[in-house]
């Protein structure tokens, strides 16, 4: 399954229409763009579920993010999202579980999974699972496959060692991240190309040992 063309068309239309006349005039290229995305996720869904149970219950809706912002606290007022994405995960969306992430934008496509800022508990018993089984940890993002799709560990990370944690830690730097996400990005060409589908399958697939080490017994 392709993602369609019109889905970034529409997203680099709107990086340069972002105000609500324009969306409103052009309701009906949103709401086609959307829908394909909307097939395009739910086919993801599908597919994930073969080889993550945790994610065979799940809907388009409950996964989905709205493509309209939050104007309240920022000092952006630009009122719409430049991207489609979506997150897979138990719970959906706003799920504190570690899950499988698509993000449409621009020059800034995403496949991405693990931890995005998750709550103090959750960040809590992460830390105590990679403290306490380490080796098994950096066994799974040292797998070539995966370090070659997913090179590197994204999030802030604290300057000195968590509270409660021995600062002679042999792998403390694996400890001090708030977030542990992980990202393999893709160009707008290939995202539009025949074999985009299975690619961000089988980078869910190499994620799904990331996802279970830090769901399982959670």
């Amino acid at each position: 399954m392709n993602l369609d063309k019109k889905v970034p068309d529409f997203l680099k239309l709107l990086v340069v229409n972002n105000n609500r006349e324009w969306f409103n005039d052009n309701k009906d290229l949103f709401l086609e763009a959307k829908a394909l995305f909307e097939d395009f996720i739910q086919a993801q869904i599908v597919e994930i579920s073969k080889f993550d149970s945790q994610v065979k219950d799940l809907s388009v809706k409950d996964c989905s993010f709205r493509i309209y912002r939050d104007l309240r606290f920022s000092k952006d007022k630009t009122p719409y999202k430049i991207h489609f994405s979506a997150y897979m995960a138990r719970g959906g969306r706003k799920s504190q579980w570690s899950g499988y992430y698509t993000h449409v934008e621009p020059d800034m496509n995403i496949i991405a999974g693990g931890l995005h800022h998750p709550e103090k508990s959750v960040l809590d018993r992460v830390r105590r699972k990679i403290y306490t089984q380490p080796e098994t940890f950096k066994k799974i993002i040292n797998n070539s496959a995966f370090k070659t799709n997913f090179p590197k560990i994204y999030g802030e990370q604290l300057k000195s060692a968590p509270r409660g944690y021995d600062k002679n830690f042999k792998d403390l730097y694996l400890i001090r991240f708030k977030s542990y996400d992980f990202f393999h990005y893709i160009d707008d060409e290939e995202l539009v190309s025949d074999g985009f589908f299975e690619k961000s399958i089988q980078l869910f697939k190499l994620l799904y040992p990331l996802n279970n080490y830090f769901n399982l017994g959670s």
